[in-house]
């Protein structure tokens, strides 16, 4: 075998960390934005937040975040291996006045009034109380109250603590016993080591005293009660330690039913059925419908949750009536006592977009949601500082220092505007394919994928799935996540494009119509479709179906 060498030319496509950046800044919703931008301001002393609309960026650099997106780095950056007092391009000239070396904290001063001032200010600060932190209680410190309030053990108390802190959110409790059991046994154990170890060092330093040989002194303190006090404790021997027993499955099962017994009705289950009871046994001076429910669920729970209603009837011996009185009662009860929920707060969605028609041109009005976005501007201070470093002896690190936060501040301004000229151009795209939703709602929805986006922006696939994914627009007809309006589409037979969302949403339309006794089943639902124009088979139907969290019909049968 022949080694040898050869030269060859090649081309490839990389991108630069700039490129990197922008479309880490593009994908981001625009709450992580503001936090993005916010953290940046703190780390980078060249970023100021100013009240101005417009943020502040010089013109004279071009900024292209593409494939042939190029650097925006200034002139000087690339001229690494000029001298470094050299790099920075042609300033004012210097003054000689700038030589007092308390100029730079008389400006820094001055710039934190003047940023100051731009901020509405409260005109009296004892009208001002601050803001108020709501105080939440979980349902697990509601628990915990109730049962120090319990007249307990100390061993049956801790394995309260230890079922409450095995709780999910939704208040079940879906640990078994014999773990639970274990784990205290554990925490016993290591206790009692610990005990037994304490124990044994005093043990050690008792018997080091005693053997220690006593040297008579004749001090006026020795006299002192309470030296004599404390020299008897230090002399006397330890005790031994009572060792923390270990529990056993049958205190805590006595702890579950104590837990259980509390408010809410229905906390610490270990399934659905034992929720369902225990909320039923904690109501008082039941009705009949409830005691026909509570016989339900203990008797008959698995022939109720397949709504053989025939079935139940003959097995309690009641008419439709009665059960129907009795699943109303059960439907009344709370199948999540937890709530949900550590922390039960409300979810927002913010969008990122606002899309309004106009009636009288007939257009639809893009808004980018940016408003939440700081409006951020070049600190003036720092940028004073830049340029008259050429002029100070400085050393390297404090002049790279500053080029490199002054670049990157440029760079994020620049950033964040071009985000939004991007944004707004994909938001058109997507408004003009789908045009007919915005004026006729749901119904109008169209077959779109994203290239079909990318065709008419001009951009890639890649860019335009970032701008999509956790991006949300408001709308006449609600909040929508930008991917909702991207479907795959199936032929009608006038050979129109229909988008699958709207074959789901007539498939929800007619579930909802369908009579209670005898819901229509897929081949039902097929047939229906079928008179509408839409030729989708069963096996479709049933997955799209599935995919909107609906049941099959034998278990949406309703008296």
């Amino acid at each position: 075998m022949k080694v040898s060498m050869s030269l060859q030319t090649s081309l490839l496509q990389t991108l630069t960390p700039q490129q990197i950046q922008y479309l880490k800044l593009l994908q981001l919703p625009i709450l992580q934005l503001e936090q993005h931008v916010r953290q940046e301001i703190e780390q980078n002393p060249m970023l100021d937040e100013t009240s101005d609309d417009i943020v502040t960026i010089d013109e004279d650099s071009d900024f292209v975040p593409n494939e042939t997106m190029v650097h925006t780095i200034p002139q000087d950056a690339y001229d690494g291996e000029k001298d470094h007092e050299a790099n920075y391009e042609e300033q004012e000239p210097y003054q000689e006045e700038h030589r007092d070396p308390f100029d730079f904290y008389e400006s820094a001063w001055n710039e934190g009034n003047s940023v100051d001032k731009t901020k509405d200010q409260y005109e009296d600060d004892d009208d001002y109380g601050g803001f108020q932190i709501k105080d939440t209680i979980t349902f697990t410190d509601d628990l915990i109250s109730q049962v120090n309030m319990l007249n307990l053990k100390d061993e049956m108390r801790l394995i309260c603590y230890t079922i409450i802190g095995n709780l999910e959110d939704d208040g079940y409790l879906r640990r078994s016993l014999e773990e639970i059991v274990d784990d205290i046994n554990t925490k016993i154990a290591e206790e009692n080591h610990k005990l037994h170890r304490d124990y044994l060092r005093r043990q050690r330093e008792y018997l080091e005293r005693s053997l220690r040989p006593k040297i008579p002194t004749h001090s006026y303190f020795d006299n002192l009660e309470d030296d004599d006090n404390e020299l008897a404790e230090l002399l006397s021997e330890p005790n031994a330690p009572v060792p923390i027993e270990y529990v056993n499955l049958e205190s805590a099962e006595k702890a579950l039913h104590l837990v259980q017994s509390q408010e809410p009705s229905g906390i610490a289950s270990r399934n659905l059925r034992e929720c369902l009871l225990l909320q039923l046994k904690a109501i008082n001076n039941c009705s009949a419908a409830e005691e026909l429910a509570k016989n339900i669920i203990d008797k008959s729970y698995d022939v109720f949750v397949m709504k053989h209603y025939p079935v139940l009837c003959r097995q309690h011996n009641i008419n439709e009536d009665d059960l129907k009185k009795a699943i109303d009662a059960i439907r009344r009860l709370n199948p999540k006592p937890g709530g949900m929920g550590i922390s039960q707060g409300t979810s927002t969605v913010i969008p990122d977009f606002m899309i309004i028609a106009d009636d009288e041109s007939d257009d639809l009005i893009i808004t980018v949601n940016d408003n939440r976005i700081p409006q951020l501007r070049l600190n003036k201070m720092y940028e004073d500082l830049k340029k008259e470093a050429r002029y100070r002896k400085y050393n390297k690190e404090t002049r790279e220092w500053l080029r490199k936060k002054y670049d990157d501040a440029k760079f994020l301004l620049q950033a964040i505007r071009q985000r939004k000229k991007t944004m707004l151009k994909v938001m058109t795209g997507i408004a003009g394919a789908q045009k007919d939703f915005f004026r006729y709602g749901e119904s109008a929805l169209k077959p779109l994928i994203y290239k079909d986006v990318a065709d008419v922006t001009g951009m890639d696939v890649s860019t335009i799935c970032r701008i999509v994914n956790g991006k949300y627009v408001q709308t006449s007809f609600g909040t929508f996540e930008l991917r909702y309006f991207f479907s795959e589409s199936l032929p009608s037979d006038d050979g129109e494009e229909i988008s699958t969302r709207v074959i789901k949403q007539k498939i929800k339309e007619l579930i909802d119509k369908e009579p209670n006794l005898k819901p229509h089943s897929d081949d039902r639902l097929t047939k229906e479709l079928k008179k509408q124009g839409l030729n989708v088979a069963r096996r479709t139907v049933a997955k799209y179906r599935e995919q909107l969290r609906i049941p099959v019909a034998r278990l949406r049968k309703e008296l």
